[in-house]
């Protein structure tokens, strides 16, 4: 009803406040409605903002986030690499020394003679006084056949009657029995190359014309692991004696169930474990409490836990790809400034221990990239995302810049990433473990070969040398 100033006063004083009284509580009723709408507005607000922060991260992907490059959508596509365009063009640059095959002491000289006569003058020409003017090589591999040692028990009678016997050799133990080269050659391919028994029964016909079945390949990678255990041991033991460890984790299938294989890795060697469970009680049966040096790694609680009375230092790529997902889906500042301070501080620790240095600023240098990162232990986060980050960022602000004192501790883990790469192989091809032994079998001896590799070892005689039980690794 629209109130004209004419009207209201030919009301009486009680009309006036009835109408007055009707007015306050259409007001109030029409304040209440306008709360229920502003609280339905707020509560829609943080459900899209919820649902913004899920989209994004099921939109994360391996340049911005730990997961594998595998998972990623359109993987083919994307680039997975933290490093930035160089502006240079592929391949060696000026200045890069070049490499040439060089020729090889000959198996086998062909002589590639003229003819015996003259095409001058048609003189006869004596071949016995060439000379070698330039010389050409091909290198090839001798005819593909098996090679078998048979071995005679001999007997010799005394005049007396006595009967003597030979003695078959000790590992000559069956009457037809692969050789320990052979089963070397088998357990390289298995574990080195990830072939499935199916694929070498397969190639041992094909290429050397040997019918092996599925159990004799079993058989030679159990006598390899049981003979390698005094070896595995004795690289846990290099491993830890070295300033740095790297150590890492990841999933495989075993006996249809999850299970996780662990590495711990330095220059010396790698170690391999398989285990059901993925916390600190893994490391405590397989790499202990005692470790003096530094331990690098990702975030996962069971390394932070792991003793390294030297400190940890926590890997700065999986930082840096996390921040990467902030800066593109959340346009945080505060995640590219940090990116760009990690990424100042790796270049700044080569400068700082380069030659000539002076110890004194480089002193100074480390303690004031210290202050710098204090500027970013903040709980500022507009969202979850980047409040979880800026969380674990002040938890761990240690082990952050651990590396810019020692020019020999990596900022990073990669590899650690690199060794757990061929469980992944693995998996994609076998899809798994059959049973517990076989992936405990497969840890050893990927234990044995890439600790071969890294003491530059040739792979195929490491195995044999655990076959015949002396191979021995050397320490730092």
């Amino acid at each position: 009803m629209e109130l004209v100033k004419k009207e209201l006063k030919k009301l009486s004083k009680n009309q006036l406040i009835e109408i007055i009284l009707l007015q306050d509580k259409q007001i109030q009723l029409q304040q209440k409605q306008i709360g229920m709408q502003q609280e339905q507005i707020k509560t829609q607000q943080g459900q899209i903002q919820a649902l913004e922060e899920r989209i994004a991260r099921l939109e994360k992907d391996s340049e911005t986030s730990s997961k594998p490059p595998s998972s990623d959508p359109n993987k083919a596509n994307r680039n997975q690499s933290l490093r930035k365009k160089s502006g240079k063009k592929p391949g060696g640059q000026p200045g890069h020394p070049g490499k040439t095959r060089y020729q090889e002491n000959p198996d086998k000289v062909v002589h590639c003679q003229p003819v015996a006569q003259c095409s001058d003058c048609g003189a006869g020409l004596d071949i016995t006084q060439s000379e070698c003017v330039e010389t050409r090589q091909e290198i090839d591999i001798p005819p593909i056949k098996s090679y078998v040692t048979e071995y005679q028990r001999m007997a010799i009678t005394c005049q007396c009657g006595q009967r003597h016997l030979g003695q078959f050799p000790d590992h000559v133990t069956a009457h037809l029995q692969l050789a320990q080269r052979l089963k070397s050659f088998l357990v390289y391919l298995n574990v080195t190359h990830v072939l499935p028994y199916a694929r070498l029964t397969q190639l041992m016909n094909d290429l050397f014309g040997i019918q092996i079945c599925k159990r004799s390949i079993e058989n030679a990678l159990e006598e390899t692991a049981t003979k390698a255990m005094p070896v595995y041991h004795q690289i846990m033991t290099l491993i830890k004696q070295c300033k740095w460890v790297g150590s890492d984790e990841t999933g495989c299938r075993v006996e249809g169930k999850r299970w996780w294989q662990w590495p711990w890795q330095s220059d010396l060697g790698s170690y391999y474990a398989i285990d059901q469970r993925r916390g600190y009680n893994v490391v405590k049966t397989h790499f202990g409490e005692d470790y003096q040096g530094t331990l690098c790694h990702d975030c996962w609680s069971a390394h932070n836990n792991t003793v390294a009375k030297s400190g940890h230092q926590q890997c700065h790529p999986h930082i840096q790809r996390e921040l990467m997902f902030l800066i593109k889906i959340h346009k945080c500042k505060w995640a590219y400034d940090l990116n760009t301070f990690l990424a100042a501080s790796q270049k700044a620790r080569d400068r700082i221990f380069s030659e000539g240095f002076s110890p004194e600023i480089r002193t100074s240098v480390i303690e004031e990239y210290h202050q710098k990162l204090k500027l970013f232990l903040v709980k500022n986060g507009t969202n979850n995302d980047i409040r979880k980050l800026q969380k674990r960022i002040i938890k761990h602000q240690h082990s952050i810049l651990l590396f810019m004192s020692d020019p020999h501790i990596p900022f990073h883990n990669n590899s650690s990433e690199r060794a757990i790469r061929m469980a992944k192989v693995k998996q994609k091809i076998s899809g798994g473990f059959r049973s517990r032994r076989g992936a405990e079998r497969h840890a050893i001896l990927l234990s044995i070969i890439e600790t071969a590799k890294k003491q530059r070892l040739n792979i195929l005689s490491a195995i044999q040398d655990t076959l015949n039980l002396s191979l021995v690794f050397e320490g730092g």
